[in-house]
């Protein structure tokens, strides 16, 4: 590992100040560990920082980038890693957990314990596991487009709107990041109706219906490279992060008991089985895209837990777009 440059990218606010209590507990380890080496630290000042600085450790010819933070700054991280101009192929992202969703993390059973984490990154070999990437519309601006990559779940529907309400409470300084986000999932929930949308699935399973549009009320769509949504719903279960497609998961037409006493438990655990056929399928496609039926509609759509614009939108997979340093993804690829 001497020969390596490792950059660590901190978010000391995430999770409520966790981000800097890990790094705290992190950095005398690292110190130690790396002593040899040449690494550095950097802290996130703003929103996409973390993205900018992704960025700057590829082109500065770094081999591993540690994102220390939650999903979001993973994320961004991601984010950095595939628009850098240098070899981001030469580069891997390594990942030690300090957010409160951590729902990559779930999937890829990355240990939650910094010191694990980080002797994880430093003794596993990398491999590429496949990248999301969503076309939204920006709010107000139908003529402009969002471009942006995610590594988790990108999703449209309840879940975007009640991402559009926490990024936008005055009340998210005072009270957990957790709090907030389901204290708004019940007042979303009982306010939300479906609104009309089209669609259409390409790809994979779509078969027979490979490109045909379609109508729905739409409740959720998640379109999921990774398997966990909003902390604990086990959204797609059977969703893998190197094998080239998307799962779709997609609940529709539902009243509002069905939504709180069918979706919410099927969605927890991972079991759309009990919902009859016209209101919820799952589907494998490489290829996806929305559109609002009334245009006035603003319909959200998140990736990663960050608001990424409103329908239409599209949706493409990028195989083995990224490598990454996980426990649970571990192929014959060349590692870093």
């Amino acid at each position: 590992m001497d020969e390596k440059k490792i950059g660590f990218i901190v978010n000391r606010r995430g999770g409520g100040g966790k981000g800097g209590k890990t790094w705290d507990k992190l950095e005398p380890a690292v110190t130690t560990r790396l002593a040899s080496a040449k690494w550095k630290v950097e802290y996130t000042q703003h929103s996409g920082h973390a993205s900018d600085l992704a960025r700057e450790f590829v082109n500065e010819g770094y081999n591993i980038i540690v994102a220390v933070g939650g999903d979001g700054t993973i994320s961004q991280v991601v984010n950095g890693y595939m628009l850098a101009d240098g070899n981001s192929k030469g580069c891997a992202v390594g990942i030690i957990s300090s957010g409160t969703g951590g729902d990559f993390v779930r999937t890829t059973k990355t240990p939650k314990d910094p010191l694990e984490a980080l002797e994880l990154i430093l003794s596993t070999e990398s491999t590429l596991v496949d990248v999301g990437h969503v076309s939204a519309t920006k709010p107000n601006s139908p003529s402009v487009t969002n471009e942006q990559y995610f590594i988790n779940i990108c999703s449209v529907g309840i879940s975007g709107s009640i991402i559009k309400r926490v990024e936008s409470s005055s009340i998210a300084k005072y009270i957990s990041g957790s709090l907030v986000y389901w204290l708004y999932t019940y007042l979303t929930g009982l306010v939300y109706r479906p609104p009309p949308v089209k669609y259409t699935l390409t790809g994979g399973s779509a078969g027979a219906d490979d490109g045909k549009e379609k109508h729905m009320g739409l409740y959720i769509m998640a379109v999921a490279n990774g398997r966990y949504l909003g902390g604990n719903m086990h959204i797609a279960p059977k969703a893998q992060i190197s094998d080239g497609q998307f799962d779709v998961v997609c609940l529709h037409d539902l009243t509002l008991t069905d939504a709180f006493f069918k979706a919410s438990p099927a969605l927890k655990s991972g079991n759309l089985m009990n919902l009859p056929a016209h209101q919820a399928f799952t589907q494998r496609n490489t290829k996806v895209s929305i559109s609002p039926v009334n245009a006035k509609d603003h319909i959200y759509v998140e990736a990663d837990g960050e608001v990424a614009g409103v329908l239409p939108a599209r949706w493409e997979i990028i195989p083995q777009g990224c490598r990454m340093i996980l426990p649970l993804v571990q192929g014959s690829t060349q590692s870093v």
